[in-house]
């Protein structure tokens, strides 16, 4: 599907214990706000002007920081596919033939993934996401009310950005039931998802300790930790 088909939709919704900016979206990360780093690179590899949700306290400054690079819309409460609903509803979405859900926590994933995603799409699937393997200790409640390890071989964890067919999109927001989660329903309806290679750089910044990891990421901080002289 040509890359000029498909329309960005950027969530900077409420989330983490990021005090001084509840909305990812607007925290600095070395002098640049997440919202714009995350525009950088979205913008090479998906140029179409990004339609950004977000909530209604926060539309104004968000309608500043993007300029004419997209366009803020409020996002109906109720979580993230209240806030998709949002974007369905309003006009400019209708011709595109896919929609590219980003999160503006994710705004450190590199364009080459967003590229992965978008070359993803093809005639026999319905959607695309990101993922990396799982690596960490992954444990179930047995039903003895104990734990049991669980394989992590052919685990993925999902990230951001996501590609879903219009139609597939507008048949996700308006089932009864599930996660609050567009490509968790997709798999429930039988959709056809195809996962691409993500990238570490991809995990959300939500908290201090994600905003510190970022920092490292860029060169910004020094992990002290492995700095720390061994006794």
């Amino acid at each position: 599907m040509p890359v000029t088909s498909v329309r960005p939709l950027v969530l900077a919704l409420e989330q983490g214990d990021l005090v001084d900016a509840p909305v990812p979206a607007l925290l600095p990360l070395g002098g640049v706000t997440l919202l714009d780093r995350l525009l950088l690179n979205l913008g090479e590899a998906c140029p179409a002007p990004a339609l950004v949700l977000t909530p209604p306290s926060h539309l104004a400054a968000v309608a500043r920081l993007l300029g004419e690079r997209g366009e803020a819309v409020p996002a109906a409460p109720g979580g993230r596919l209240a806030a998709l609903a949002s974007a369905l509803e309003h006009a400019g979405t209708a011709e595109a033939g896919a929609l590219l859900v980003h999160d503006a926590s994710c705004a450190l994933t590199p364009p080459e993934t967003i590229e992965a995603v978008l070359e993803g799409l093809t005639d026999d699937v319905d959607a695309v996401a990101p993922g990396v393997a799982v690596t960490d200790s992954v444990k179930a409640d047995a039903p003895s009310g104990g734990l049991h390890n669980v394989d992590r071989d052919g685990l993925t964890s999902l990230q951001s950005p996501r590609l879903l067919r219009r139609s597939l999109l507008a048949e996700v927001l308006v089932t009864d039931a599930g996660p609050d989660d567009e490509i968790l329903r997709a798999l429930a309806l039988g959709a056809r998802v195809r996962r691409v290679p993500g990238s570490h750089r991809g995990e959300p910044v939500s908290d201090r300790l994600s905003l510190w990891q970022a920092q490292i990421a860029l060169g910004l901080a020094r992990d002290t930790v492995r700095a720390r002289p061994q006794p």
